[in-house]
């Protein structure tokens, strides 16, 4: 809890100075800071599209829909990052920012059994590959803290690990801009710079048996959006893709990864 109070201190201290000169982005119909700007929970996300100039992009469209994660998801994220790059953070940010208008209601109404695909603005950047400025929003079950709805959003890309189900909606304005809250970010393979985790060290060979040991059958694995207490990623941080081969792996320090400070992130 205090790691991430002194996180969110650090990034407001470089935020306020800047945002009281800083002109209103955009000139459309709404502005996503502003409506962020009314619920202290969102205020990193909102941070990161400030800084990163994306907030411009979401105001100068005419529908949209922003999945947010709250402050300790976006806490998370920096502090396992190592570094990201602000074109790095551009892409994340973008792939969270949905080209079409979609509400509670209509998320209540997607067809069940099948994922609806839909574009993101980071499909448009010319940078997505293998379709990872795509996502795919399967319905599930409802749940209570939804108000009768809950889906999973993921990455339509192959190889994608980490998903975000929803978790309530946060703000609308038909049919220009809503926001849906998220569990946590959703991370297509390839967007970030992904550092490697260190292996354990091995364990001592143990002798040999005359006759083979029986394995139990190890169960079934639980598909993430079933649990919305699992941890933010569901498995391990994937190994960097050849796109990311020229960005340098952080060396890790007793096991852990190595924590910077959020301001060396512009």
């Amino acid at each position: 809890m205090a790691s991430s109070s002194l996180s969110l201190l650090l990034l407001l201290a470089l935020v306020l100075p800047a945002a009281a000169a800083a002109p209103p982005a955009g000139g459309g119909a709404f502005n996503v800071t502003e409506i962020l700007g009314r619920f202290p929970e969102f205020r990193l996300f909102n941070f990161l599209l400030t800084k990163t100039h994306v907030d411009r992009d979401i105001n100068n469209r005419s529908a949209v829909t922003v999945l947010v994660p709250d402050n300790s998801a976006v806490d998370w994220l920096l502090r396992r990052s190592a570094r990201l790059p602000r074109a790095a953070l551009v892409e994340l940010l973008s792939v969270h920012v949905v080209l079409d208008y979609i509400d509670a209601a209509k998320l209540s109404k997607l067809p069940r059994g099948r994922p609806t695909v839909s574009t993101t603005l980071f499909q448009t950047t010319g940078n997505a590959r293998r379709r990872a400025g795509f996502l795919a929003i399967t319905p599930t079950s409802p749940t209570a803290k939804g108000g009768g709805v809950g889906a999973v959003f993921a990455s339509a890309a192959p190889g994608a690990l980490v998903n975000a189900t929803f978790k309530k909606a946060v703000a609308a304005k038909p049919y220009n801009i809503s926001v849906l809250q998220i569990s946590n970010f959703v991370v297509p393979p390839g967007v970030i710079t992904r550092p490697r985790m260190p292996l354990p060290p091995p364990s001592p060979a143990s002798p040999r048996r005359s006759r083979p040991a029986a394995i139990a059958p190890s169960p079934a694995p639980v598909p993430a959006a079933a649990n919305e207490d699992a941890p933010y990623l569901q498995s391990p941080l994937m190994d960097p893709s050849p796109d990311d081969e020229d960005a340098p792996a952080p060396a890790p320090s007793q096991g852990y990864y190595e924590v910077k400070v959020v301001h060396h992130l512009f």
